[in-house]
């Protein structure tokens, strides 16, 4: 494990003195009044779970089109923020003050590169809505210290690497029917490079969304394992998943979470860490990044549970792919 953390200093403070998160995905009130048409921006708030203290706000950073064309699959910058002692107090559940903007420069940059409308630029990954075959198709992130220039997927991988604090790794399959990502930590700070190594993964349920999500929590185990399993699904498969900390997709437990569920793409997850070994402030980022990952995965999928072609029981993970398991409407 790395000596050292790429973080400054704050954040390693709120991180060290954090085992649990629970994170609110604001409602985007135009975004679920036109059903998903018109795209908005996600924007978590992220509370401490042992003092319910809101300690972040993570605000997502896109192009225009690419978010209403190309959702959930497009390129994003997810950008972190502290909570300043100005912030307005906030519970879990409670309506968000929207006058409030974090001030400061973001303290970690979470980057997915997706597949973008054309006339944007050159698309990073045209085929990622697909079975995960090739780079090309598959997803992958990366959580930064600090502030990214430019826009997401604009470097196509190449982008510099030295304030990396990780990033995550989809392996080739996907993990086959369940879905496998792997946790990439950096080796070492002084190394510009940014070259990372494997210590976790996480592995999902099979069936995920859909009119299940309203009465079936996702649970995402994360497990430790061996940096040699790189890229080794059956290896892989064999971690003792939930032995270092779970993400969990909570479903609704009243009448409002579950209208929340039906009419947006507002979620509520559930971030634990259940190790007994000591946890970096680096490792903490890199699995909340990950639950950010895992939303534009599974999750934001705009009339979800129904459209004009049936009702939409579960999403089914087949090697990469997300494939809605639906009852059609009967033909008159």
């Amino acid at each position: 494990m790395p000596s050292k953390s790429i973080l400054d200093a704050e954040t390693i403070e709120v991180l060290s003195t954090m085992d649990s998160f629970f994170i609110q995905q604001r409602i985007r009130m135009v975004e679920a009044v036109t059903g998903g048409c018109f795209e908005q921006p996600n924007v978590y708030d992220v509370f401490d779970h042992a003092t319910n203290k809101r300690m972040m706000i993570i605000k997502e950073e896109s192009d225009t089109c690419s978010r209403c064309c190309c959702a959930p699959v497009h390129s994003v910058f997810v950008k972190f923020y502290h909570v300043g002692k100005d912030a307005p107090e906030l519970k879990p559940g409670q309506m968000v003050d929207w006058s409030y903007e974090p001030s400061g420069e973001p303290f970690m940059t979470f980057e997915r590169e997706g597949c973008d409308c054309c006339f944007t630029g050159p698309c990073p990954k045209p085929c990622l809505c697909c079975f995960a075959c090739g780079e090309g198709c598959s997803e992958s992130a990366t959580l930064t210290a600090g502030g990214l220039t430019g826009s997401p997927g604009d470097q196509k991988g190449r982008r510099d690497r030295s304030k990396l604090v990780g990033e995550t790794i989809q392996p080739p399959g996907g993990g086959g029917f369940k879905p496998l990502m792997q946790l990439m930590e950096r080796c070492d700070e002084s190394d510009h490079t940014g070259k990372t190594e494997l210590f976790a993964a996480t592995r999902g349920p099979c069936f995920t969304g859909g009119c299940s999500k309203l009465c079936c929590s996702s649970p995402f185990g994360i497990g430790s394992v061996a940096p040699s399993a790189y890229n080794k699904s059956r290896e892989l498969h064999k971690a003792n998943f939930g032995d270092f900390a779970s993400i969990t997709k909570l479903r609704p437990s009243a009448l409002g979470q579950a209208a929340r569920e039906i009419f947006t793409d507002s979620d509520l997850f559930d971030v634990k860490f259940t190790t007994k070994q000591q946890v970096t402030a680096a490792e903490k980022a890199l699995v909340l990044s990950q639950m950010i990952h895992l939303d534009y995965m599974f999750f934001e999928r705009d009339q979800d549970m129904c459209d004009s072609d049936g009702i939409n029981i579960a999403n089914c993970f087949i090697w990469g792919c997300v494939c809605p398991c639906k009852i059609p409407y009967p033909q008159k």
